[in-house]
């Protein structure tokens, strides 16, 4: 079967006033509780609309399908993320690049356990609503951030530092995934945040630009 345009998983409006804001905010919640006990598979408009306490008709004034209220719940929780990150890099900026590895990674892992179920839950339906286009977009706005931290950096200077900002995002992203779905128990909080944090700071001493010569006496 064709897989369904981007445009499909789009909701119907936006709120505007307060109640419709509350409304949607009440799906959201809910949605997030019925992924919760349920799972994605068994993830229907219908249990999302018992469980906020409004009729159906009234979610899809709002949201066409299942997919397309999952996707608006999976924008607004990268929404979050990203907040964190960018909140993070303005208290980091001319920090020295060891602290300001140190805390990005801090926060990053900080805001994924946080909600550590929450972030399980919703890794399922990425796959059905093409999720990799709004990781994608997360990611590039995220490394946007970070490359003005690195060009802050006390002790270290970096040349193409869009490139290595965006790197840096795709990596540790990918790690985060893999410690959210792990099912042996390695790749535990403690374990992402050293090895995660060795990798960051590793890489980034290794791309720091040479130090200028001094111009002879």
């Amino acid at each position: 079967m064709p897989a369904k345009p981007q445009h499909a998983f789009k909701p119907r409006k936006r709120p505007v006033q307060a109640r419709s804001e509350a409304t949607v905010s009440a799906l959201f919640e809910a949605s997030i509780q019925v992924l919760l006990t349920v799972g994605y598979r068994k993830f229907t408009t219908t249990r999302v609309a018992e469980r906020a306490g409004v009729s159906v008709g009234s979610l899809y004034q709002y949201f066409p399908n299942r997919q397309a209220l999952i996707t608006a719940v999976i924008e607004r929780y990268l929404g979050g993320l990203r907040a964190t990150i960018e909140n993070r890099c303005l208290e980091l900026r001319g920090c020295t690049l060891d602290q300001q590895v140190t805390g990005l990674v801090d926060a990053v892992i900080a805001a994924k356990w946080e909600n550590i179920e929450v972030s399980r839950a919703l890794h399922e339906p990425l796959a059905d609503i093409g999720g990799a286009e709004l990781l994608n977009n997360m990611a590039v706005k995220a490394s946007g951030s970070i490359a003005e931290v690195l060009r802050s950096c006390a002790d270290a200077s970096f040349r193409d530092v869009d490139r290595l900002a965006l790197l840096i995002v795709i990596s540790c992203s990918s790690l985060l995934q893999a410690a959210i779905t792990d099912q042996t128990g390695v790749i535990g909080r403690e374990a992402l945040r050293a090895h995660m944090g060795a990798m960051v700071l590793g890489y980034l001493h290794e791309m720091r630009a040479a130090e200028p010569q001094a111009a002879a006496g």
